[in-house]
């Protein structure tokens, strides 16, 4: 497992978001990302759903990053290592400057 800047994640990172659909309504990143509750979070279907391989990281975003620790040790245990845990996750996100869509 690695840990990343929000900074760093452009257009094209594939991000998972990890939060509550509550959080989720509330705030979420303008650049392209997939939604997932942690508590429904499967990974070996996630990854076959989105056709990842190991070649791929999975950025994980959730609040602070305690839930996206917890799913990149899901994904770990199953098997994909290439996962990073967004640091600070969304509340670090808008203090760098990335954009944030309000509902």
């Amino acid at each position: 497992m690695r840990f990343i800047k929000p900074i760093s994640l452009t257009e094209k990172s594939f991000i998972l978001d990890v939060r509550t659909p509550e959080e989720y309504r509330r705030s979420a990143l303008k650049i392209p990302h997939i939604h997932r509750e942690l508590s429904e979070l499967q990974p070996l279907e996630f990854i076959k759903e989105n056709g990842l391989n190991n070649e791929d990281t999975i950025n994980i975003l959730c609040a602070s990053g305690n839930r996206a620790s917890q799913a990149a040790e899901m994904f770990e245990k199953a098997g994909f290592d290439n996962v990073a845990v967004i640091i600070g996750g969304i509340v670090e996100a808008e203090y760098s400057g990335m954009e944030i869509v309000r509902h």
